[in-house]
């Protein structure tokens, strides 16, 4: 018997021998919650199976993270910074992974050496390499655009961030 078996059998026979213990009510209300959890676990699987995000959500999260990397590197919040780029590439692979119908994807990988450039930059805590490099992934955003018929949408350095209820400065060591 595998250790994982074992582990199974051991935990499946504790359970049966408490739950033998329970009175009928308790029994009951294991068995609810039992039952409950499934339907969650079934509706989870039902959401995960069904649901895909458009293309075009998958843009507007990459150009909502773009807007804060940018406040949050020229704030010298460099962790900030560091994650929006995470999130960037993660958005980005995950519109790879899933949008594999639309022709326009195949061009993503473009952006990897942009966000390759931030990265370094953030890294580095360079500001004057941040903008710089902000600006290449900017450029590479609406290169992309005008490959796939999207020149009308055409990306800009933020002038406001795009969450207001955000500090993008370094956090205070009082936080």
């Amino acid at each position: 018997m595998s250790r994982q078996s074992m582990f199974v059998f051991i935990i499946s026979t504790g359970l049966i021998i408490g739950l033998s213990r329970c009175s009928h009510p308790e029994w009951a209300t294991v068995k609810a919650l039992q039952q409950q959890v499934q339907r969650l676990q079934d509706t989870l699987a039902f959401i995960r199976e069904h649901y895909k995000p458009g293309l075009g959500e998958l843009m507007t999260t990459i150009q909502y993270n773009h807007g804060k990397l940018w406040f949050a590197g020229i704030k010298h919040n460099w962790p900030l910074a560091a994650f929006e780029v995470g999130e960037i590439r993660e958005t980005a692979r995950t519109a790879q992974e899933i949008e594999t119908d639309r022709p326009e994807v195949k061009d993503i990988p473009m952006l990897y050496p942009a966000l390759d450039s931030v990265q370094a930059a953030v890294d580095a805590q360079d500001e004057a390499r941040f903008k710089k490099a902000f600006t290449f992934l900017t450029t590479t955003c609406n290169n992309c655009h005008k490959a796939n018929h999207f020149a009308f949408n055409v990306i800009t350095i933020p002038t406001a961030p795009p969450a207001t209820n955000q500090q993008y400065g370094p956090a205070s060591s009082g936080q």
